[in-house]
């Protein structure tokens, strides 16, 4: 599904009677089937929703990277008719985790037809030998634009995005603790028992059949490493490097507030005294 293709707000009513709310709808171009142009709405949002187009979208990621100090390049894009990330991944190397097994800052940003996720970013991981991309929220920033690329104040929402990315490259201490917490993870032994208590006392809402498939990577790739570094990668080379990805495996990457490091910590912290904070896989 080409997530570039024109767009429009309509507004809405019933019986002549106004409503508050917009139709947001894309320009299909003509096929076989379809001769002329067809208008199909991709959501519904409110008269305050910053509706921004994908173009515009990706059009400002090309463009921070460019004014940063970091080279970044195009990793993947997410579109499902509503919903929408471009991701990038630099050579900036955040982090050893293990030896040969570093981490490099990488950014997303992300929008939507429909007002499930407003035009924002943020920056996250990539762990180099295999991109898989990793977010936190509780180490990374998320930021949500207010203005749109065309507008006057768009300079000032750039510059504040572009001297994030620069500290950040620069060393934080949030950055350190990540890193550090990353390398507690990889000392973590992940027992059956501890991983039975994580999937039903804290990971609920992954589908069976996506669990089912975590396990199966997890305990085939793992070998006799069986950590809590080998389990998050489990997730994340699944669900990240899928083919063709859903709404559901997306949703448990980037748009839902939940985490495999989380659980992991919650599980283990009883039997140690590390704590790792909230990472959720991007």
């Amino acid at each position: 599904m080409n997530p570039y293709l024109p767009i429009r707000k309509v507004p809405l009513d019933y019986n002549g009677i106004s409503s508050s709310a917009y139709a947001v709808q894309m320009q299909h171009q003509a096929g076989e089937d379809t001769p002329n142009t067809e208008w199909k709405e991709a959501g519904v949002v409110g008269h305050s929703y910053l509706l921004v187009d994908n173009d515009n979208v990706r059009k400002a990621a090309n463009q921070v990277s460019e004014e940063s100090n970091l080279t970044f390049v195009h990793d993947k894009t997410f579109f499902n008719g509503r919903s929408y990330a471009y991701s990038m991944r630099s050579d900036h190397v955040a982090g050893e985790v293990t030896k040969g097994d570093d981490v490099a800052l990488g950014m997303q940003f992300w929008n939507s037809y429909d007002g499930s996720k407003a035009f924002g970013f943020a920056m996250m991981l990539y762990r180099l030998v295999c991109t898989n991309g990793m977010m936190s929220k509780n180490h990374f920033n998320t930021y949500r634009f207010k203005h749109e690329p065309k507008s006057e104040d768009w300079g000032d929402s750039l510059e504040q995005v572009v001297t994030n990315i620069n500290n950040l490259a620069s060393g934080t201490l949030q950055l350190e603790q990540l890193i550090n917490n990353l390398r507690k993870l990889n000392a973590l032994d992940v027992t059956t028992d501890e991983l039975g208590n994580l999937r039903h006392n804290f990971l609920q809402e992954i589908p069976v059949s996506i669990w089912g498939q975590i396990v199966d990577k997890f305990t085939f790739n793992s070998k006799e490493d069986f950590s809590g570094w080998n389990l998050l990668n489990a997730s994340t080379d699944l669900l990240w490097h899928k083919e063709n990805p859903t709404i559901t495996t997306y949703t448990i990457l980037c748009f839902r507030n939940f985490s495999f490091l989380a659980g992991i910590c919650t599980v283990l912290n009883g039997n140690s005294s590390i704590h790792i904070s909230r990472l959720s896989t991007s």
